[in-house]
Order: C-alpha cells, then sequence, then structure tokens
C-alpha cells in the first residue's frame, strides 16, 4: 500500500514549501497548490487522502472552496483548515460543511504532525512507507552484544518494560534514547496505547490542558518546558488514575544535573528520578562492535534495500580502535555509507579507514584559517552551512535525527535549511 497523499493549499509558498518538507520526511506524499483553481483542479483529478487547505486565499477563501467541494457529493478525503486569523466562528463553519479540523497559524510542528495523523487513523489511511512507517509500525530490536554491560541493559530495560513508573534514560548523544524507550514500550503492558514524543512546549500545553496525557510520553530534556508548566505536568502525573500515562526523560546528563542548574523543577524531578537507566558510550564497550556489526550489515539491507556486505575482521578490528564521539548511531550512518557507495564483495579494513577519516575530518571543505578575512555574517554563514551539512550526512538526511543531534526545534531547522539553500536529501547522497 502506498503512503498517504496530502494536498497543501496556501497562498505563501514558503509555508507550502516547510509545510511539504516536513511531510515528506514523514513519508506522506505531497501535493502543493497556491490558489483556489489549483486546489480544485487538484482535488478532482488526483487520489487524495487528506487536504490542509488555507481560509484566506487571493482569488477565493477556503470555506468557499470546501463548499464548492460538498455541492455535488460528499467529500472525498478529509480536509483540515488552517488559517492566521481564525476565528471560533469560522472554524464551527468549516466543521458544519465537513471539515474535520482547524489549524491556527503560526503552525506548531508538533499539533500539524498530530493533527495530520489522528486525521487518517479516523479515515483508516495510515504511512505504510518511509519514516513513519519505521517508527510507528516496524518492531524495535533489543540492544545487541554480549558484554556485560550489554547484559545489564538489556536486564534493566526488561524490569522497567514490566512496572508502569515513570523513568529516565540517560545517555550521550547517539546512543538511541528515543529507540531503547521504544523498545520498553513496546515489551510492556502498556504497548497498545500510544507512543507519543514531545516536539515543543506548545504540543504538552494543549494535551495538559485538555486532559489527554496517555500512553508512554517521550520528552526530551533539551526540549525542557518553562518550571510553571513542567510543575503542571508533574501534578497531572500526579492526579492519574491506573496505568494510563508513563514520562520518560531523555537527557544527556542525570536529572540530579538537571536540577542543580535549575533546568528542571523539584516536583518533576521527583517524578522522574525514581528510576534511571544509563546508556553507556560506545567506546566503553566496544567487545560489542563485532555483534553491532554483523546486525546492522544484515538489518540495513532489508530495511533500506541496500546491497549485503560482509566486513571483514580487519575492517572489525579498524573499527574497535576507534573513539566514537557519535556512539551507536555514528557506528549505523557508518556501515549505511559502506554498503550504499562502497565497492563489492568484502568490505575492507582500506574502505574502513578512508571512511573514519572522512568523518574525522568533516570532509566539509571548511576552512577555519580563512574565516577571519570575511565579514561576520558571511562567516557565520558559511560555518552554519557546513555545520549543517555535516550533521545531515551523520543522519542520513533525516531532519528528525538531525534536530535531536543539534538541539533545535525541527520547524526552525527547516527554515534555517531552506535559508541556506540546503536540500536535506540531496546533501545526504554526497560523499
Amino acid at each position: 500500500m502506498s503512503a498517504p497523499h496530502i494536498l497543501i493549499v496556501d497562498d505563501e509558498q514558503d509555508i507550502r514549501e516547510l509545510i511539504s518538507d516536513i511531510l515528506v520526511d514523514e513519508g506522506y506524499d505531497v501535493s502543493t497548490a497556491g490558489t483556489a483553481d489549483q486546489a480544485s483542479q487538484h482535488y478532482n483529478d488526483l487520489d487524495l487522502d487528506l487536504v490542509l487547505l488555507d481560509i484566506w486565499m487571493p482569488d477565493a477563501d477556503g470555506i468557499s472552496v470546501l463548499q464548492s467541494w460538498q455541492e455535488n457529493q460528499p467529500l472525498s478525503c478529509p480536509v483540515v483548515m488552517m488559517s492566521g486569523h481564525g476565528t471560533v466562528e469560522t472554524a464551527v463553519q468549516a466543521t458544519r460543511l465537513g471539515a474535520s479540523d482547524f489549524i491556527e497559524k503560526p503552525i506548531a510542528l508538533a499539533r500539524l504532525l498530530a493533527t495530520v495523523k489522528q486525521t487518517l487513523e479516523s479515515s483508516g489511511e495510515q504511512p505504510e512507507t518511509g519514516v513513519a512507517a519505521a517508527r510507528s509500525v516496524a518492531p524495535i530490536p533489543e540492544p545487541q552484544g554480549k558484554s556485560i554491560i550489554r547484559q545489564d541493559l538489556r536486564r534493566q530495560m526488561s524490569q522497567l518494560a514490566q512496572h508502569p513508573h515513570h523513568y529516565c534514560l540517560v545517555g550521550p548523544v547517539g546512543t538511541q534514547k528515543s529507540l531503547m524507550a521504544g523498545w520498553i514500550h513496546q515489551n510492556s503492558p502498556q504497548c497498545e496505547k500510544p507512543l507519543v514524543t514531545f516536539e515543543d512546549a506548545d504540543q504538552l500545553e494543549v494535551l495538559i490542558k485538555n486532559n489527554k496525557l496517555a500512553g508512554t510520553l517521550l520528552l526530551n530534556a533539551k526540549l525542557l518546558p518553562d518550571p510553571t508548566l513542567q510543575n503542571r505536568l508533574a501534578q497531572h502525573l500526579k492526579e492519574q488514575t491506573g496505568n494510563d500515562c508513563r514520562l520518560v526523560l531523555l537527557s544527556e546528563v542525570t536529572p540530579r544535573t538537571l536540577l542543580e542548574s535549575e533546568c528542571i523543577s523539584e516536583p518533576l524531578f521527583f517524578a522522574v528520578s525514581a528510576a534511571m537507566v544509563t546508556l553507556l558510550p560506545l567506546n566503553q564497550h566496544i567487545e560489542d562492535i563485532p555483534d553491532l556489526v554483523r546486525y546492522y550489515t544484515e538489518l540495513l539491507p532489508d530495511q533500506e534495500n541496500l546491497p549485503y556486505r560482509h566486513m571483514s575482521l580487519a575492517g572489525q578490528n579498524c573499527l574497535r580502535q576507534y573513539s566514537w564521539p557519535g556512539n551507536e548511531q555514528e557506528l549505523i550512518n557508518l556501515i549505511r555509507q559502506l554498503l550504499l557507495l562502497g565497492g563489492d564483495g568484502e568490505i575492507t579494513r582500506a574502505e574502513v579507514e578512508q571512511v573514519l577519516e572522512n568523518q574525522s575530518a568533516g570532509n566539509t571543505g571548511y576552512s577555519a584559517s580563512n574565516i577571519f578575512d570575511q565579514p561576520l555574517r558571511q562567516a557565520r554563514e558559511d560555518f552554519e552551512r557546513e555545520y549543517l551539512i555535516y550533521h545531515l550526512q551523520r543522519s542520513a538526511g533525516s531532519v528528525g535525527a538531525m534536530a535531536e543531534l543539534v538541539g533545535m526545534e525541527r520547524t526552525h531547522l527547516y527554515r534555517k535549511l531552506r535559508g541556506l539553500g540546503l536540500d536535506p536529501k540531496q546533501v545526504s547522497r554526497t560523499d
């Protein structure tokens, strides 16, 4: 089954392109229209699963467009209205005409993705390909490796899976904290409930306000909201009955460190600090590298249709001598590059050394020696461009994964990439 097809209708090109980039990155097929006439033509000609329809356009307003689609027959797909000047009356009118939902501008990324997902699920359409499908459908494997460290990690995760307590996963960038939390959720009695990743404070506030916090909630410590909202979240969790809601804090430092640096409020600290699992960096269990290499050289060809290649023992030994600043995620990206861009036959030590050398150097062509000869604005743009190119290549073109690496909210990151003229997919294909 193909991915759901979404039509974005908005007279502002930047908004169309921004929303399109976000939805494509989530695994959807997307078409766009800048006028009411174009929207109606696409609506009639394309097999659509959802329309995001702006209310204010130069040739006709969205309410009139929606009404015209309803004149002769029921809507062929759900329609979600968008407006920066919306009122309650407008939302009610749109709903009466058959709109499934109403989104206010500026559109929060979390609100957009949640609305699209919920609307498609209500109509029986869900993404079957791409990033969104991989996150929500594919079973998550347990941590690989035979070391004492990995055995202990699997034991702790299995114990957490059987109890509904809130907890914290602590580890440096690249230790796959979100994936580990997903495994615990999939193997818990709450596995039928949603797994929600908070993208920003607005999403959290809306869910608390509407009393809709449920399932397993992943909150990145880099995106902790203001103390007032943290306290409201802690109070909401305290008032929960049964096992309806479980909070998981993902952090690079311990909750105690967050508390001492005043990044987390006391009530929220006590909610998540009772149970903590530490994900150690890869260079502390390098004996697991052969198992990890074997696992990912088999998994990536199946998941991403890459050619299969066995890695030589010499190549594996080379990886054991590397420092791994990006941990397991960096190892995955390296294996993906060797499979995608390498030659035929066995992966040799020389190939591994070349890729590691390129990664260590950044392979960007950026030179700090001439930066002082440029105007400040140009120097800053050059650095930002090369910095983002480097992290796009590390995350294989996934803006969602990159946002976690660089600590930016995804909507802002898309705008920054567009402003610098960077196409995530094109950059990720650059050797």
